[in-house]
């Protein structure tokens, strides 16, 4: 606490104690011991407020332990402890959107406070689901509504219902970005490129600064064999978001297919700038130091993509090792019975 309020502090108390009060605070003062005891107190207090909110949250007092978290707040506006204590008990009321906008707050005060954002989690669900069947009672034959049954059908792997919820959508609306290239990305994993790349110039004619058509048009040009084409597409991707480590690797890609392997070596070295991880970058790496007669380069390329390869078999072992722990019965009634024995 600064001087200033710790003197503020002192004298307010002295006003209300009386005149021989003030002159026994007076002397406590004098010797330092008020500075340093008064402001303790204040935060037992401030504790209490703390621990009784949490209380009344465990015992269903949802309105008391908003209050009591208000009351801790007005001294402590930036503990994310207290925020989330606040934001849960207006969650449990059915405060929606007023608990999204204090865990909010939380998490600018403590962008790491697990709390925050475990139930922060839980919340931007219910609201979810919340905004969803609003949507749904408001419009239920609408565009957006078959986009997102069909975003639940692609999650569920039923490609073939995904694709018909999203040309119901297109129907209610032709010019639908996300949609357009939501088929060219589903067609684009079935390999049917030409329907693909129609989907995804539909969008861009749309929207012709947007990323996920103009880097859709790219690969699918990539997979085709026809890296000119590919070139220009990717170029716009980039231009549209210079941090996708996806579209350089694509570009690098694209330069080493058309044999201007240093073009290829600069896109190349700006993936894995962006993302340290990315193991085909590597191994294109090496490819185009072998075509610029860099051998040695090419051989350290190669080795950290080879380094990548085992981390990622290393990963790979551990989650497989995991799941098989997991899956294993435990030790039946009988079992246990036999050991305690």
């Amino acid at each position: 606490m600064g001087e200033t309020r710790k003197r503020k502090m002192m004298w307010r108390t002295m006003a209300c104690l009386g005149p021989r009060g003030k002159h026994l605070l007076g002397a406590v003062a004098a010797s330092g011991l008020l500075v340093l005891a008064l402001p303790d107190a204040l935060m037992g207090q401030q504790a209490d407020l703390l621990s009784e909110s949490r209380k009344a949250l465990y015992q269903n007092e949802f309105a008391r332990s908003a209050t009591l978290a208000s009351r801790f707040l007005k001294t402590h506006p930036a503990d994310s402890k207290g925020l989330v204590l606040l934001a849960r008990a207006e969650m449990a009321q059915g405060k929606l959107e007023a608990a999204y906008r204090t865990f909010l707050r939380a998490l600018r005060a403590n962008p790491k406070d697990i709390d925050a954002l475990y139930y922060l989690g839980r919340l931007c669900r219910a609201l979810a689901v919340s905004y969803f069947e609003k949507l749904y009672t408001t419009a239920p034959d609408s565009a957006r509504v078959h986009q997102f049954f069909a975003e639940a059908d692609w999650l569920r792997q039923d490609l073939g219902k995904a694709e018909e919820e999203y040309k119901a959508a297109l129907r209610n609306d032709p010019q639908l970005v996300e949609v357009l290239n939501a088929l060219g990305e589903l067609k684009q994993r079935q390999y049917k490129f030409a329907e693909a790349i129609d989907y995804y110039s539909r969008a861009a004619a749309v929207r012709p600064r947007d990323y996920d058509s103009a880097y859709g048009l790219g690969s699918c040009f990539l997979y085709l064999q026809q890296p000119d084409q590919a070139l220009e597409h990717l170029k716009r991707a980039i231009s549209i978001d210079p941090s996708s480590s996806p579209a350089r690797l694509a570009l690098g890609d694209a330069y080493l297919r058309m044999g201007r392997a240093q073009d290829a070596v600069a896109e190349l070295k700006a993936a894995v700038g962006l993302n340290p991880s990315m193991r085909q970058a590597y191994v294109l790496l090496a490819r185009s130091y072998n075509k610029l007669g860099q051998s040695q380069e090419a051989r350290a390329a190669l080795a950290k993509a080879q380094e990548l390869l085992q981390k990622e078999k290393l990963r790979r072992e551990k989650l497989l090792e995991s799941w098989v722990i997991s899956a294993e019965p435990g030790p039946s009634a009988g079992a246990k019975e036999e050991g305690k024995e």
